[in-house]
């Protein structure tokens, strides 16, 4: 009788994870790739999710929600593209949730991409803080905010990703990375950030150009990630381009190298040992210093190595001045800072912001060239 029961329990437990296991297939989940953030007039928020297409499935899907949105069609129907809208981030998920014709699934989210206009705003915070306490969205995603709608932005992508789930548009991110393009920050790494009462939160800044030939068909050079985006108390205050985004990455140790432009040459310089940054304080004020050294394969004239070192010097002090002026410190100088506290308490009552903004900058660049 042991053995009976022994025997029943097995095949109970056989066919009960066989249909899990039918329910978590690839083609019966709706991995979302993307997902973009909209405020909408009246406060509410619009979500739009892209999908890849698996196997032959049609690219058709349900209502949901207020303003809910059925699915489109990418070029070539490699992808299904949902909106749902609703009051606020759970009722909009809630909503697209109705919106898609298979189970949503977050494990494999790339890109969060939330509009400038509603990262200006005061909530932006709140609403990337209750994003990123939603499980798989924390520490996957990165953060991108666009200058244009999410929605239309979402709608523009082209990345070949199909049923790899994604490969290409990491490695897409990862080389934009590592290049300077944009900065390494994560959702994550914002959330951390804008939470802290430290160093101020960056994001990656795209844009959504117009087709020169106003074609109907998407390009995936319609949207150039090419700057970073500066927050303060967790909110988008402006943008860095691609020259001072790739600066601001070599001084956070983001990137190593920097490619400069002499007279229509493009120069590649190596950073040796990463950037050294130091705050100093004193009775008369901070003073905030960074120290870099490059080298070039080069072969430089001494007047040309002046050159680029000045050149360099003052695209750096221009870059702090600028975020001082406008409140934020995406640097790391404010860890460096806290370090010289002994408590938590005397550092938040040490008036170091009002120190950042005034504080004198020294830039120190030393550039070695073939010899």
């Amino acid at each position: 009788m042991c053995v009976k029961k022994l025997f029943a329990l097995a095949v109970a437990l056989c066919l009960l994870l066989c249909g899990c296991q039918r329910t978590g297939e690839l083609e019966n989940q709706a991995y979302v790739l993307i997902l973009g953030l909209d405020r909408l007039p009246d406060g509410g928020l619009r979500l739009t999710a892209r999908v890849p297409k698996i196997g032959n499935s049609a690219p058709d899907g349900g209502q949901g929600g207020k303003g809910g949105q059925g699915g489109k069609g990418g070029q070539g129907g490699k992808y299904l593209t949902f909106a749902a809208e609703g009051a606020d981030w759970a009722d909009a998920r809630e909503a697209l949730e109705r919106a898609t014709p298979r189970p949503l699934n977050l494990s494999h989210i790339v890109l969060l991409v939330i509009s400038r206009a509603a990262a200006s705003q005061a909530g932006c915070f709140e609403l990337l803080r209750q994003v990123a306490e939603t499980p798989h969205l924390y520490t996957t995603a990165r953060l991108v905010v666009c200058d244009a709608s999410a929605g239309d932005f979402i709608g523009g992508l082209d990345t070949v990703i199909g049923t790899r789930l994604s490969a290409e548009l990491k490695a897409m991110l990862s080389h934009y990375a590592e290049e300077g393009f944009i900065p390494k920050s994560s959702l994550a790494d914002y959330y951390y950030a804008a939470g802290s009462v430290y160093s101020d939160p960056v994001a990656a800044y795209a844009r959504l150009s117009a087709d020169p030939e106003g074609s109907a068909e998407s390009s995936p050079m319609k949207q150039r990630y090419e700057g970073a985006a500066l927050f303060r108390e967790g909110r988008f205050i402006g943008a860095l381009g691609p020259e001072d985004a790739r600066l601001l990455s070599l001084i956070r140790g983001d990137t190593g190298a920097l490619t400069l432009d002499l007279n229509g040459r493009a120069v590649e310089l190596t950073l040796q040992g990463g950037a050294k940054r130091r705050v100093d304080i004193g009775e008369g004020g901070a003073r905030l210093r960074v120290d870099m050294g490059f080298s070039t394969l080069e072969a430089l004239s001494e007047d040309r190595l002046r050159s680029v070192t000045d050149r360099i010097r003052s695209s750096v002090t221009n870059l702090i001045a600028r975020c001082q002026a406008l409140g934020c410190d995406p640097f790391g100088f404010s860890e460096r800072a806290a370090a010289r506290y002994a408590t938590l308490s005397a550092w938040l009552s040490s008036g170091w912001r009002r120190m950042y903004a005034e504080a004198g900058v020294d830039v120190r660049i030393r550039l070695r060239g073939r010899e």
